[in-house]
């Protein structure tokens, strides 16, 4: 990539486009300019994003020029609509937009479509041991963003991706500590990303606790890394419900390991190894049959979904949400201590060193509810 090669925001608020300006900076070299300034859009851009009203005419006229500039360089457009309707929506595609959203997207899955155009041509995967811990938990932000991103569109799941996150896990973790890795996961407004990076990190820990081997620690974290990619095809409106999910609902978010199963298994064995589509597929599952989606029992849950499994309900129970507080650390480790018999009790006993080294980052500010 060119040193002046950048994402170009086009916005008739800059004010309003500013947060979401500095989330794209994260993921690459940023430029905002106003729908009406001055500014020549001449210059090479890896992509666009236009947060501008389609529903003033004087607009997509204006809009229409500068993207006319930029004809040449095929680059992407990425449309936020703040209406969010069909008129909108024609008028967008009209200009030549390559991917829709309604105002109220994350900046995170703007930056997940973004990450789908522009890595073939920007190499964005700095080398870990050239990073702060910090920096290796954004990288694996970044990362795991492409990974849902395609799961989210029905795409091959790229194990290289995969690797390369595990990668940036292992050595955020080793080198900043659980505690580092779960303050900044936190700050995370997407709430799927923050639970998954959650149960990543733990997992992680959990690992080197238990002092693994460097390949088999890359296997548990590629377990807990993958294992609610299925939440990809759930509608966002189920996953960020700020409140208690209806019958229906529940069945549909129950659906999420099959998804995640089976989009993982049409790649193959060669991709993904039996045991990681295991975790995909029985993470919910617990050892007295309770569990779904298949009630298995006992032997027939592997060791490494009984290890995911414990990091993923531990994570639901101390992650920071709006609607309710966040249960002390303490308590949500005695609740997997009352589990016995859903849980592996030694694997239980183990992972309470992970629970202590968790507890001084957590502020009892918010919760969420473990599906």
């Amino acid at each position: 990539m060119s040193s002046d090669q950048a994402i170009l925001l086009i916005s008739d608020r800059p004010d309003r486009s500013r947060k979401l300006a500095q989330r794209l900076s994260s993921h690459c070299a940023c430029r905002t300019i106003g729908l009406y300034e001055p500014e020549s859009t001449a210059v090479p851009v890896l992509a666009v994003v236009s947060d501008v009203d389609f529903r003033a005419p004087a607009n997509i006229e204006r809009l229409r020029q500068l993207l006319s500039q930029l004809r040449a360089s095929a680059a992407p457009i990425v449309a936020v609509l703040r209406g969010d309707t069909h008129m909108e929506r024609v008028q967008a595609a009209a200009v030549g937009a390559t991917s829709l959203f309604p105002a109220n997207v994350s900046a995170t899955d703007i930056c997940t479509a973004l990450a789908s155009f522009i890595r073939s041509t920007t190499p964005r995967i700095a080398p870990t041991t050239s990073l702060t811990p910090v920096q290796n938990v954004e990288q694996a932000r970044l990362q795991f963003g492409t990974i849902f991103g395609a799961a989210a569109r029905g795409e091959l799941v790229s194990r290289s991706t995969v690797d390369n996150t595990t990668t940036s896990v292992m050595a955020a973790v080793a080198e900043g500590g659980i505690r580092q890795w779960l303050e900044v996961v936190w700050s995370y407004d997407d709430t799927t990303y923050q639970h998954c990076l959650l149960v990543t990190g733990l997992a992680a820990e959990f690992a080197g606790s238990l002092r693994f081997a460097g390949n088999d620690q890359k296997h548990v974290i590629r377990g807990a890394l993958l294992h609610d990619l299925g939440k990809a095809r759930i509608p966002v409106a189920i996953l960020n419900k700020p409140g208690a999910l209806t019958a229906e609902e529940t069945a549909i978010m129950r659906t999420h390991p099959a998804f995640g199963y089976e989009l993982l298994r049409e790649q193959g064995e060669h991709d993904y190894e039996p045991e990681l589509l295991e975790v995909v597929l029985r993470h919910h599952e617990l050892l007295d049959g309770s569990g779904y989606p298949d009630g298995l029992a006992g032997a027939q849950i592997n060791d490494l979904v009984r290890l995911v499994t414990i990091c993923d309900i531990y994570a639901a129970l101390i992650e920071r949400r709006p609607y309710r507080p966040a249960m002390e650390p303490a308590r949500a480790f005695k609740i997997l201590q009352e589990m016995d018999g859903k849980l592996e009790s030694a694997l239980v006993r183990a992972f309470a060193q992970v629970a202590e080294k968790s507890a001084a980052q957590i502020s009892l500010t918010a919760s969420c509810r473990h599906q």
